[in-house]
């Protein structure tokens, strides 16, 4: 990010890398590509913010996960960002709204990656 000119997100931040590559596997293992490619691994599952005051956000953890069933491993990232003032009851309508939002994405996604694993035959 740093030394690449053409890198269009430069303004952004990432915390420090403490976690093995997370793309080119070989399906279904831990290998990472063994096929005729022979892919170099490469981090390009990341989470990069930006703030106005980075001083006031603080990230709390950056780390992958070891789901085999695709060439990538997820990845999350949480942080603890500071702020002025908090309207509560506002915060609250929102936190709902989002929760309900969040239900029905998650549904859709454990649907569509449980009709992937099936077309796979990983199940």
């Amino acid at each position: 990010m740093k030394f690449n000119r053409g890198f269009r997100l430069r303004g952004f931040a990432e915390g420090p890398l403490s976690f093995a590559p997370t793309y080119k596997y070989d399906r279904m293992s831990d290998m990472y590509d063994s096929g005729p490619k022979q892919r170099l691994p490469a981090w390009c599952d990341r989470v990069l913010w930006r703030a106005k005051h980075p001083e006031r956000v603080h990230q709390e953890h950056y780390q992958r996960y070891e789901a085999r069933i695709s060439d990538h491993r997820p990845i999350s990232a949480a942080f603890n960002v500071k702020t002025k003032n908090v309207d509560k009851e506002a915060r609250n309508i929102v936190k709902e709204e989002v929760k309900l939002q969040w239900r029905e994405v998650e549904a859709t996604l454990l649907d569509e990656l449980h009709q992937y694993a099936l077309a796979q035959r990983l199940l």
